[in-house]
């Protein structure tokens, strides 16, 4: 019997070279001792345990994505690293030479394509793919941007940002609620894409 998998998500999880553990140490080493009004030396309430110091992370993360995304906030990163933000892109059907719909840069529901799977045998042989079609967001693709115009940090044209699979969810998670109306503003052109523009404007003039 043929086994029919459906594509993978992702390419696995990625390993951090700086996590949660680093920066707890980090901060553990920062801290200065205090005299304590009992005698001694003591680190107060700021000697927080693990556990604790993660949870405040995550929290403080979280707050700043539930704004990014719900108030069309622009994150302003410390140490001159840029901001990071929230874009939309209206997403573009077409088809190629013979006449079929490109689907290189359409999203797959997974989770429609695993029912569809699961209750029709032609279309799993086939490995049919069902694909998003943004309906909930005017036919418009939302992602996070990097914005890395005017950083004062060198060489962050060697690093991108890729969210966890929590954060990159949290978008369609607010648009399960109906009262959530979310509107981003258009993502920048790349270079490429403004060559692409204005060699498609002069052939036209």
């Amino acid at each position: 019997m043929t086994d029919y998998n459906i594509p993978k998500r992702t390419k696995g999880k990625i390993k951090v070279d700086v996590g949660n553990s680093d920066i707890y140490e980090f901060y553990k080493s920062q801290l200065k001792p205090v005299e304590s009004i009992t005698g001694g030396q003591t680190l107060g309430s700021y000697d927080l345990k693990a556990k604790v110091f993660g949870d405040i992370l995550r929290d403080i993360n979280d707050s700043i994505f539930d704004l990014i995304i719900l108030e069309n906030f622009e994150f302003k990163m410390p140490f001159g690293l840029g901001k990071l933000s929230m874009v939309q892109k209206k997403v573009k059907y077409k088809l190629d030479e013979n006449g079929e719909l490109k689907t290189k840069n359409l999203a797959v529901d997974y989770k429609a394509t695993n029912e569809l799977w699961k209750n029709d045998q032609v279309a799993r042989e086939n490995k049919t793919l069902i694909f998003f079609t943004n309906e909930r967001t005017n036919g418009n693709r939302m992602s996070y941007f990097w914005s890395k115009r005017g950083a004062k940090c060198q060489g962050l044209e060697s690093y991108y940002f890729l969210a966890c699979r929590n954060v990159k969810r949290k978008p369609s998670s607010f648009l399960e609620d109906p009262d959530n109306k979310l509107m981003f503003f258009e993502k920048p052109l790349t270079k490429r894409e403004l060559y692409l523009n204005i060699q498609k404007n002069s052939k036209n003039a």
